[in-house]
């Protein structure tokens, strides 16, 4: 009471610069950014698999979603790349606004058989099980070209694989691949080593130490009569 409107748009200005602040002071794996978004991050038995790690979380907070996109502007305005390429499905979520942020373009790598002009790569194993194919646009990475890859989550890493090998084929560099989630005890890193990408570093934002959210027992999450009706992953 008694305030002025300017009064109370400097007290929210003020707001905003420190919890930019906040955000700003730990942006490394398993930091502080990361634990608040690990925080609204549930996982549920699904698909067969015990922790299956849902981004929807965070993506209804869009405070929390806007952290995770910070982080990676922060990252990679530093490093520097020439586009951003995000993978069928859920890197299309995190893709789109990283490069809008940083005036990149953004490259879809979709499954076979769903894009014109595009050219495929070889069959990869998927995550978890069952086999895949990634096709990439003609013409959207010329030889020496910088290229992000992104996705939301990494486990075994043929996605990944299959991504760096579709940039390579076309002459590019894939200078890294960012993901919110790495799950460590899968080896991804391993996968890629043994691929021979062993100059292709993975970078995450959290892995499943800190993803302790259990969706079927958080009291603020509505799971009325859940069952795990996902398709074999």
């Amino acid at each position: 009471e008694g305030r002025t409107g300017e009064g109370r748009r400097e007290e929210s200005h003020v707001a905003m610069s420190e919890a930019k602040m906040e955000t700003k002071e730990d942006y490394k794996p398993n930091g502080a950014v990361a634990k608040k978004i690990a925080s609204v991050t549930p996982y549920f038995p699904f698909k067969g698999i015990k922790k299956f790690y849902d981004i929807g979380g965070f993506l209804k907070h869009p405070e929390i979603f806007q952290l995770v996109i910070d982080v990676y502007v922060e990252r990679y305005k530093k490093i520097g790349v020439d586009s951003i390429a995000g993978f069928d499905a859920r890197g299309f979520v995190i893709g789109p606004p990283v490069a809008l942020a940083l005036k990149k373009p953004f490259i879809m790598l979709r499954k076979k058989g769903k894009m014109p002009n595009s050219i495929t790569g070889t069959e990869y194993g998927k995550e978890y099980a069952g086999k895949d194919v990634l096709s990439i646009p003609r013409g959207f990475v010329k030889k020496g070209d910088r290229v992000l890859l992104v996705d939301d989550l990494v486990a075994t890493g043929g996605t990944l694989c299959a991504g760096i090998e579709l940039v390579k084929l076309l002459g590019g560099v894939v200078v890294e691949c960012a993901c919110v989630v790495e799950l460590k005890g899968l080896n991804a890193r391993g996968k890629l080593d043994k691929m021979g990408y062993k100059d292709v570093p993975i970078w995450a934002l959290m892995d499943e130490s800190i993803l302790t959210l259990d969706g079927l027992k958080a009291k603020d999450i509505d799971t009325t009569d859940y069952k795990d009706d996902g398709e074999a992953h």
